[in-house]
Parts: structure tokens; sequence; C-alpha cells
């Protein structure tokens, strides 16, 4: 993993734009992202614009060829990064969209349809199992945060004080922020469970696409911590890794 990679997702018509009978103007083919014009140009005719991502992936018809689900995403997106938290690197999936476009159902998605937290928290404690050993401990720690009118506010304070906290920056370590609650978790459901209280807590309002948008960043941090010890000499390394799930609503 020595860049950042770019991928689109496009998910099936909802409810509301089928009842409006929208037009699907989107199309993919491979690595691909095709968008067709809606109107002719001065020759007559209808260019269609083609942009190139690392990944594509067509939601839109579980019965299309093409059709790429919650697994798939994963694979491509999430696996790498989980692999590369073992070897000391840090990562970060960020999801960017307007509202409506399917972020909380590519990162979270439903009981159903596990989305790429759940997922890679499942995978991660999976892992945790099969490699902890008498000289090697593992440690699962979460913080989730929303940012709001440039305001960080912490969503799992468990005495349900929305205070500003401050960013500041450390010498070694970079940015972080004061204050912020970090949870030690075991399994995914305490992470689900986390997760659902703070999102009670996150900023929302109508609009005129989705009845109860956010209207905040969220970020949802994972510190995986390894520990080494030397069972001779009983002394202890300490490292830690992040993951970011950050996904963005407006």
């Amino acid at each position: 993993m020595d860049k950042v990679k770019v991928a689109v997702r496009v998910r099936p018509t909802n409810r509301r734009e089928k009842e409006l009978g929208t037009k699907t103007v989107v199309d993919m083919d491979n690595n691909q992202t095709i968008l067709q014009a809606l109107k002719e140009g001065h020759d007559g005719r209808k260019a269609a614009k083609t942009f190139a991502f690392d990944h594509c992936f067509w939601s839109m018809l579980e019965d299309d060829p093409k059709f790429q689900g919650q697994e798939e995403v994963f694979k491509a997106l999430g696996v790498e990064i989980l692999e590369r938290a073992y070897e000391g690197y840090n990562g970060c999936i960020f999801a960017y969209g307007q509202t409506g476009s399917g972020k909380s159902y590519t990162m979270m998605g439903t009981h159903e349809q596990k989305g790429i937290i759940p997922r890679l928290c499942d995978a991660l404690f999976e892992n945790i199992k099969t490699m902890t050993k008498d000289d090697l401990t593992y440690k699962v720690e979460v913080s989730y945060m929303e940012i709001y009118n440039e305001k960080v506010h912490d969503l799992l304070d468990l005495k349900g004080n929305k205070q500003n906290l401050k960013v500041r920056e450390h010498s070694i370590l970079g940015p972080y922020v004061d204050g912020l609650s970090m949870l030690a978790v075991s399994s995914f459901e305490d992470i689900n469970n986390l997760m659902n209280e703070g999102n009670k807590s996150r900023t929302v309002a109508a609009t005129n696409m989705n009845n109860e948008s956010s209207r905040s960043h969220a970020v949802f941090n994972i510190v995986l911590t390894q520990t080494i010890t030397d069972l001779t000499s009983g002394v202890s390394k300490y490292i830690k890794f992040f993951k970011n799930m950050y996904h963005q609503s407006d």
C-alpha cells in the first residue's frame, strides 16, 4: 500500500427516485465510470464523459453481471488495510458524498448486509484470537467524534456532555484531540453498541433528500495495541496502530 486509492460506488435507486421516474446516467466498465449526458451538444449528439479510478463498484442490481456487493467492496478496500496494520502502517477509509449517496450503507451496512467497518472488525478480532501467544498480546480501543461548525464533540462521552474539545499537536504522535474518550472493546458487538449510542448524539437535520441527514463529519478510530513481551526478562514493547474509519455527511 504505497498510495491513496480512490473508489467510486453506484448504489441502487431508492424509492423516492423510482417514484419520480429518474433516469440512471451512470455506467461502469471495469475501473472506469461513464457519465451519460442528458442534453445534446451543439452537434446534436450526447457526449459521454469517462473517468478512471482505482476501483469502480456497480451496486445497482444484484442480478446484473457487473454487480459488486458489500463483500467485494470489503475485499478491495478493507482487507489490505487490516493486513498492513500488523506491519505497523496506519490506515484510513474516507467515504465522501452528498446526503443519501450511500456512505453509511457502505461503511456500516445493515444487519443482513454488513459494511466495511463491521467486516473489518470481525476479521480483526478473529485474527487476534489466532495470533495471541504468551509473548504476543493485543488490545483494541475505539473513539468516536463528530466535527460540526468547526467544533469537535466526543460521541462516546458517557456523561452526555457536548463539550468542545481542543485539537492539539504532539511532537511525536502528531495531531490529537485532547480529552477524547478511548474505550476498550473485545468484539464487534461492543463496537456496534458504542457506535449506536454515539449516533444518538450526532447532529441531524432534514434536507430535501433526507429527512434525518447527518449534518456533521463523523470520525471513528480503532486503535490496535500490540504488546511483545520477552518472557525471559519480562520486558514488554508496545506498538500502536491506528485505523481511521471516516465518513463525511452533508
